[in-house]
C-alpha cells in the first residue's frame, strides 16, 4: 500500500511537471473571453518612461508603485527580461518567456499571432489561479493586462526556456517571480492612475489635464528594443 502511494504522488508530481501551457491551447482572444476580458489590443505603441517624463510631465516611478518593464527582443543584452521596479527602485532583473511571434494553430483549433503586443498597460484582472474547465489547466499568479495576455507563472519543465521567446503570447516567469510581483501588486490599495492611449500617450481632457482611472497601483510597459 505503501509503494502504490508513492507511485501515485510520482505521477501526480511527473504530470504537474510536464502541465501544457494554457496559452498554447487556446488563442490570446479565446482566453481572453474565457476570463471576461476585452479582445487583446495589437500594434499598441509604446513610449519609454524617460520620454513619458519629458513630454507628459508624469514620472511613473513616482507614480507607481510597481513598475514591469519587459523587453520582448529575441537578441541583445537585455532581451527576454523583465525589470522591475518597486516604490522607484530598481530591485530586480528576470528571464522572461513572450510570444514566439508566429502565426500557429493552437490546441483549439483557432489560427492566431503568438505575439506578445507592446504598450503601456495596467493590469485590469489579478488571478490568484485560473483554471480552464475547457481545458482542464491551470495559470497561476496571473495578472492580465491586454485582452488574454497576462504576466503569469510558467511550469517546471518550461524553465529552461525563460530567456527565450517561447509562449503563445503571454508572459511567463519562474513561479516565484510571478509569485512574488502578483502578491506585491495584490497587497497595493487601488488609486487613480493615468489613462494612456494606444499610441502610448497619457489621455487628456478638454483642459489639457490627465485623464486618471481607478486601477491596480502597477504599470506594465512591454518593449522591443
Amino acid at each position: 500500500m505503501k509503494n502504490y502511494i508513492l507511485s501515485l504522488l510520482l505521477l501526480v508530481s511527473v504530470s504537474a511537471a510536464h502541465a501544457e501551457e494554457l496559452d498554447d491551447m487556446m488563442s490570446l482572444d479565446e482566453l481572453a473571453q474565457e476570463v471576461g476580458a476585452p479582445r487583446t489590443e495589437m500594434n499598441v505603441a509604446t513610449i519609454s518612461p524617460e520620454a513619458i517624463a519629458t513630454y507628459e510631465g508624469i514620472d511613473i516611478y513616482r507614480e507607481y508603485a510597481l513598475v514591469l518593464r519587459i523587453n520582448k527582443a529575441e537578441s541583445g543584452p537585455t532581451a527576454q527580461t523583465m525589470q522591475v521596479i518597486m516604490n522607484g527602485t530598481p530591485t530586480y532583473y528576470w528571464p522572461v518567456s513572450t510570444g514566439r511571434e508566429k502565426y500557429e494553430r493552437a490546441k483549439s483549433g483557432r489560427w492566431y499571432w503568438t505575439v506578445t503586443p507592446t504598450g503601456t498597460f495596467s493590469p485590469y484582472k489579478l488571478v490568484r489561479n485560473h483554471y480552464s474547465n475547457t481545458w482542464e489547466a491551470h495559470m497561476e499568479y496571473a495578472a492580465f493586462f491586454n485582452g488574454g495576455v497576462a504576466t503569469h507563472a510558467t511550469t517546471p519543465d518550461h524553465y529552461k526556456d525563460l530567456g527565450h521567446r517561447a509562449s503563445g503570447g503571454c508572459v511567463r516567469l519562474h513561479k516565484d517571480n510571478a509569485q512574488l510581483i502578483w502578491e506585491f501588486m495584490s497587497a497595493q490599495p487601488r488609486k487613480l492612475t493615468p489613462l494612456f492611449d494606444r499610441n502610448g500617450r497619457v489621455a487628456r481632457d478638454v483642459n489639457g489635464r490627465p485623464i486618471r482611472v481607478m486601477g491596480w497601483n502597477t504599470l506594465i510597459i512591454v518593449e522591443n528594443k
